[in-house]
């Protein structure tokens, strides 16, 4: 992308960063206590659509000498979003902004092949996805994998709802459709076009109380 279709605010932080040569997007989003892509994603994909004002003054303070950098921290804070995925009847979102975050050892994150992903965290409802998910599960999403090519559990927008489905892209189609599955056989399945589906992104982790 052109840097000139960028907005202000993002070539902004794009002239700041490129005057002082020690300081990179990916240092300065670790500073964050994000991802390295983190920064990158912002500028150049929209995600998220605005950086917050305490996370740009971080910045600011890190560029005028004012905060050291860090190689690495040792923990992600992942943001953990109000909304829910329903696994039946479909999940309202109810809040699209979360202060509230989980904390990841960075490390952990990397085993998992993880660590460039650009990750969030909701909960599910509903047993249609019984037994691999449960009502009640918080379950992270990369949204950097919205490619349904190889089949997976996706978080999908599905009309006004945000569900939780297997999906599989269903051969010879044109145009390319896919099918929505549910794991539990008490729920039925069916069929969308691939263009009219719009893919939150991968289920790659999930967390249940015993």
């Amino acid at each position: 992308m052109d840097r000139s279709k960028l907005d202000i605010n993002r070539q902004r932080l794009l002239a700041l960063v490129d005057s002082h040569p020690n300081y990179d997007l990916a240092g300065l989003s670790r500073l964050l206590g994000k991802n390295h892509a983190y920064l990158h994603q912002y500028i150049w994909k929209g995600s998220p659509r605005e950086l917050r004002e305490k996370d740009m003054r971080t910045i600011l303070q890190a560029l005028d000498g004012n905060t050291p950098m860090r190689a690495a921290p040792h923990t992600v804070q992942i943001p953990q979003f109000n909304f829910r995925a329903g696994m039946g009847g479909g999940g309202i979102i109810e809040n699209e902004i979360s202060d509230e975050h989980l904390s990841l050892s960075s490390s952990y994150l990397e085993q998992m092949q993880l660590a460039s992903a650009d990750l969030i965290t909701i909960e599910v409802e509903g047993d249609s996805m019984s037994p691999t998910l449960e009502s009640g599960d918080r379950v992270m999403i990369d949204r950097n994998d919205r490619n349904p090519a190889t089949g997976g559990v996706f978080a999908v927008h599905d009309s006004d709802a945000l569900v939780v489905k297997r999906i599989e892209r269903i051969p010879s189609t044109k145009p390319v459709r896919l099918k929505l599955i549910s794991d539990n056989p008490n729920h039925g399945s069916y069929e969308v076009p691939a263009e009219e589906t719009n893919i939150l992104g991968r289920v790659v982790w999930y967390a249940r109380k015993l």
